[in-house]
């Protein structure tokens, strides 16, 4: 009953980020001097539908999906959509993603004024140079002088609680700024400043430095009693392989050859030592699973008030439709179960409501910006490919042909139709079989 109720919810939310996107064109369609003939909800059999000012407005009985309906086709009357400028068709084709993209903005507004719980990492730090199985060469802390077990308690003068705080202070750094950091150690405060290593691909300043925590087991997921039925939350790992372990980054460097047979040497909340040896579960690639994650402090955070939400809200819901734009390439280099249909976006969305409303809301901002960056791809049959071929258009100065247009959308039909259906297949297999 849960997972029907979940997945229920799941498609109500769909169903409204798809009515905001034709809404959209609808809009865009209305101000450009375009008629629209079919506003719908949903696809197939109507189970409602009425008149109003020419328009017919439907609610279809399939949920997943919708339609607006414009005037066009062969017809050269002045409100139909080829009969408007190919500037005026782009903007009905694009106002569909940018509705998508200001209702996640609406969304993220409310996410960022709301107070939360977040798990985070100390301010005590490493060196990443000090594990360089683990990290990349970035050297510029080891050089300047900081070490593995400092605690920043400032940076430029601003004081740092966590971790989190250093990061957003250090995003920040330009290339040729030098930065002073304060550190705690061994009860003696110091000041070091130097410059980060410049990371061409990312275009930041690198710094070389990772958080510090304790190797203290705060999860186990429920396995057979012949794997971390004996490791229990609170345990502090002291050792693995033999070897001791001061820090999370100890223990995963001894574990990065994947052994086949593991031992920690653990102290538990009452102080008594004891051994724990499992054989971990190997992944496909061949690394290891382990099933269990480290504790994290558990902080208070205060919500922005609507100002800053408001320029929180623009700034991340633009970010992230560019870096959903530009991921989108990568799924067709990543195995089949990444990507996710509108049966399991549905289901993930609707039990998501059990997390709390601030991840409720973060994900659907994410899933509507994800919407909106599909939409844009210049693929025949979506939004993007009609403003390729108005590009065209407006570039040599002369009209497609209109059955040269219909055949650019009807093959691109076809590849959403297969695309629709390979991943409603790997939905169904998500739902009964959980992979």
């Amino acid at each position: 009953m849960g997972s029907l109720l979940s997945f229920a919810i799941g498609l109500a939310l769909i169903a409204i980020m798809i009515t905001v996107h034709e809404t959209g064109h609808f809009l865009a369609a209305k101000a450009v001097g375009v008629t629209v003939e079919t506003f719908a909800i949903g696809w197939g059999k109507a189970v409602k539908r009425w008149y109003s000012k020419g328009v017919e407005y439907r609610i279809n009985i399939f949920p997943l999906g919708g339609y607006c309906q414009l005037k066009g086709g062969d017809s050269k009357e002045k409100d139909s959509l080829f009969a408007v400028s190919p500037l005026k068709r782009i903007a009905v084709f694009l106002a569909g993603p940018l509705f998508n993209i200001l209702l996640a903005f609406i969304i993220l507004i409310p996410f960022f004024m709301l107070n939360y719980e977040e798990a985070v990492f100390p301010n005590k730090i490493v060196i990443s140079s000090d594990y360089p199985l683990l990290f990349n060469s970035f050297d510029a802390a080891q050089k300047g002088g900081l070490k593995t077990g400092d605690n920043i308690i400032a940076i430029n003068g601003l004081e740092v609680e966590d971790f989190d705080q250093i990061q957003t202070i250090l995003a920040k750094e330009k290339r040729g700024d030098l930065t002073t950091f304060k550190v705690l150690r061994d009860k003696e405060v110091l000041e070091f400043s130097f410059e980060g290593n410049y990371d061409s691909q990312t275009r930041k300043m690198m710094f070389g430095i990772s958080y510090f925590l304790e190797p203290i087991v705060g999860f186990v997921e429920e396995l057979s009693p012949e794997a971390l039925a004996s490791l229990k939350v609170d345990d502090k790992i002291v050792a693995v392989q033999g070897k001791a372990v001061y820090n999370t980054f100890d223990l995963l460097s001894l574990l990065e050859n994947n052994p086949s047979v593991v031992t920690f040497d653990v102290i538990d909340k009452n102080g008594s030592l004891k051994k724990v040896t499992f054989l971990p579960q190997k992944e496909e690639d061949g690394n290891s699973q382990y099933f269990f994650s480290f504790k994290r402090e558990i902080t208070q955070r205060t919500g922005s008030s609507f100002l800053v939400a408001f320029k929180n809200s623009l700034n991340e819901a633009l970010h992230a439709f560019v870096d959903t734009f530009r991921l989108i390439p990568q799924l067709f280099h990543k195995s089949e179960n990444t990507i996710a249909g509108p049966i399991r976006i549905s289901f993930i969305l609707g039990s998501m409501r059990k997390n709390g409303l601030r991840t409720l809301l973060n994900l659907i901002a994410s899933v509507s910006i994800s919407l909106a960056a599909a939409n844009c791809l210049p693929i025949p049959g979506l939004d993007g490919g009609s403003v390729l071929l108005s590009l065209i258009e407006l570039i040599i100065g002369k009209s497609i042909p209109r059955k040269l247009y219909m055949s650019f959308q009807s093959v691109g039909l076809f590849f959403l139709l297969f695309l629709m259906v390979f991943v409603i297949g790997s939905d169904l297999r998500f739902l009964f079989t959980g992979f």
